[in-house]
């Protein structure tokens, strides 16, 4: 092979070469927007337990995890675990119930942790009041393995945890919304998933929150903004939103910016507050909201929400209680 061969030769290689480069890195984008134009998501339902169902002070709801895709009405998994014992037993203030309904259960708030594990928070209520639960599913969302704990420290027994994110930049501290019996008054609270109690201190400058306003839904995006419902008569049902950084220069405490209220595609507002909220990986929000003139009540409405406006599109409608994104 001549000189000039060798380098025409060198020059076809490098072409070869850079031309394989490209083409990975260009097929590796188009699975990245195709995930993200359809990512992953997961639901969680609770399920009626058995009638035979005695130690209810220690005992986790039986719930089932569902696997989609965000535009695909097709469920592609469902796993079901029964009630687990929680790791961390104790006994709890207890106060009997002067109007007592049936025991029933709830799920209040699904989330990925620090760890990539789905954290799904129960409140279980009876004639003695309210027990309050993590469960924790480790692994793949289409195979995992359940552990749970008790949340500890709530005040009273009529306290209830209805919604949790993981706070920006940590592991094992959660953020929460706490009231009593789900309803008003709320406050902010943290819990260490770790030990499952409610710290007694606020390292985060957390704000005093309306006391005659309902809060729910909270999750957050990849800059650390925190969003979240506000629900009263004579506001209806808005978006809220704080960064746990940006505190107002008056109070020193976290600052809440109120938004705008929600709205059906008709431009009508929501006449109750949406079930859900969770954000994507691409950081679009997105709603589940009971539509009560559905014929399968199983079915939730998910739908798309436009933050600066507050018009919400249906997309997709999926058997979920509550929902997230998998990671």
């Amino acid at each position: 092979m001549t000189q000039l061969q060798r380098r025409q030769f060198g020059k076809l290689l490098a072409a070869s070469l850079t031309s394989t480069i490209v083409a990975e890195i260009s097929s590796k984008a188009l699975a990245q927007n195709s995930k993200n134009s359809d990512p992953d998501i997961f639901g969680v339902n609770v399920v009626p337990r058995e009638s035979n169902a005695q130690n209810r002070e220690n005992q986790t709801p039986p719930v089932e995890l569902k696997t989609a895709k965000l535009k695909n009405k097709e469920v592609l998994s469902n796993v079901k675990t029964p009630s687990l014992s929680v790791d961390n037993p104790s006994t709890v203030p207890k106060k009997s119930q002067a109007i007592f309904s049936a025991e029933s259960d709830r799920i209040t708030k699904a989330i990925v942790d620090g760890d990539q594990n789905i954290v799904v928070s129960t409140v279980s209520s009876g004639k003695d009041g309210n027990q309050n639960y993590l469960l924790i599913a480790t692994g793949s969302p289409k195979n995992p393995k359940f552990r749970s704990k008790k949340i500890l420290g709530l005040e009273n027994p009529n306290q209830t945890v209805e919604s949790l994110l993981r706070v920006p930049g940590t592991k094992n501290q959660l953020l929460c919304l706490v009231a009593n019996r789900g309803i008003p008054p709320f406050y902010f609270a943290i819990i260490n998933s770790q030990t499952g109690r409610i710290s007694s201190k606020d390292e985060l400058d957390l704000p005093e929150l309306n006391l005659n306003h309902r809060y729910a839904n909270l999750c957050k995006d990849s800059k650390g903004n925190i969003f979240a419902t506000e629900t009263a008569s004579e506001i209806g049902t808005r978006l809220i939103s704080f960064n746990l950084k940006e505190k107002a220069s008056l109070t020193g405490k976290v600052k809440i910016n109120r938004l705008t209220p929600l709205k059906l595609e008709d431009g009508s507002t929501t006449a109750n507050d949406v079930d859900d909220l969770a954000i994507s990986p691409s950081d679009e929000l997105y709603a589940l909201y009971t539509d009560n003139s559905a014929k399968d009540k199983a079915l939730k409405s998910l739908l798309k929400v436009e933050v600066k406006t507050g018009k919400m599109e249906v997309i997709n409608k999926l058997p979920f209680q509550k929902f997230g994104f998998s990671v």
